[in-house]
């Protein structure tokens, strides 16, 4: 099965300076002959680079929406109200339709979706609320979440909070899942945001697959990280060989990216929008 993922959008612009570049992560993934959405960005602007990228939206059977954040879904009413395929179902993890909100400098902003399940479904969306810890959504691509801590220098940020039964708690981002895709050179890895840590989400997907993880793709949320997290970090993905990993979104600054990429040599590449990356048998 051939593999193929486009990132439609990213905080940094790549090589095409045609494109859109915005806080925000969305990819294009086809594996044999199924195309599945992974993430929308923060607003239309997906949809206009891929476009302009000559990838056809309506093929679109499967789209996954990795959080309830507005940089992940924010896109996702665009991708409704211009019809591209109204048979495309939308999954998301329990919670994800949670109000979601953010501190930052002593003020809370709303950090959530623009619309509701409601919303969603009186417009004709088939909503799947995914429950398990593994899915298979297309053949040889899955949905994993249900992350078990196990490093310990990766804590939630109490500076995110969610609306639960009434009380705003600190966010554990249970609805959190990553997108792994079965090919012919091992595990490829999809990350929206890493709420629950990158390493926890990587441990998690060895625990339960089994197989080597040949690239990880997308967000670390190394951004907020220290230095002693990140250069561990660094450290269990070099003790792991993992032969590609493409860093994107909320990994950090020009400094981190640097630091990330003197660490990793020629297994690192910045995930930028437009980078396109394919495996084929």
């Amino acid at each position: 099965m051939n593999v193929h993922i486009t990132t439609l959008i990213e905080n940094s612009p790549g090589q095409n300076q045609t494109l859109h570049t915005e806080h925000g992560l969305s990819f294009f993934i086809k594996t044999g002959d199924k195309t599945t959405l992974f993430d929308t960005g923060a607003s239309s602007w997906f949809a206009a680079n891929a476009e302009r990228l000559k990838l056809d939206l309506t093929r679109v059977e499967n789209v996954i929406l990795s959080h309830g954040h507005y940089d992940h879904s924010g896109g996702y009413p665009h991708f409704v109200s211009e019809g591209f395929n109204p048979k495309a179902k939308l999954w998301v993890r329990s919670g994800f339709f949670d109000k979601k909100f953010g501190l930052k400098q002593n003020t809370t902003q709303y950090l959530g979706n623009a619309f509701t399940k409601e919303d969603l479904e009186a417009k004709g969306v088939a909503v799947q609320e995914i429950q398990d810890p593994v899915v298979e959504i297309a053949p040889s691509l899955f949905s994993v979440s249900g992350f078990a801590s196990s490093f310990p220098l990766e804590q939630t940020n109490p500076r995110f909070t969610v609306l639960r039964g009434g009380n705003e708690v600190v966010d554990d981002f249970s609805d959190e899942q990553a997108v792994v895709i079965k090919s012919a050179k091992g595990l490829v890895v999809i990350l929206g945001c890493s709420h629950p840590g990158v390493i926890t989400i990587l441990t998690t997907i060895k625990a339960r697959f089994q197989e080597a993880i040949y690239a990880v793709i997308g967000g670390t949320h190394l951004v907020e990280a220290d230095q002693r997290r990140i250069e561990k970090t660094m450290d269990t993905l070099l003790e792991w060989e993992i032969p590609l990993i493409g860093i994107s979104h909320c990994s950090g600054g020009p400094d981190h990216i640097a630091y990330m990429k003197s660490r990793l040599g020629e297994r690192f590449f910045h995930n930028n929008t437009g980078t396109q990356f394919e495996i084929s048998n």
